[in-house]
């Protein structure tokens, strides 16, 4: 279960990228809609990054 929320969460997150590139093409990178798109997409990319240090968690102070 987890890693398909977490498959759907990666595609949501590329899907988003795209969106974003278009609207800093069309708007600029300065525009309102650019930074909330930027915003969310920086939520999502950190809930990701969660689930996957819960799907293989690396003991803190170790090296590989």
């Amino acid at each position: 279960m987890l890693l398909k929320n977490a498959l759907e969460l990666s595609k949501s997150i590329n899907e988003d990228r795209r969106i974003m590139y278009d609207a800093v093409q069309n708007k600029g990178i300065s525009d309102p809609e650019v930074r909330k798109i930027s915003q969310q997409l920086n939520k999502k990319i950190i809930a990701l990054q969660k689930m996957m240090n819960e799907m293989d968690p690396l003991p803190r102070g170790s090296s590989l």
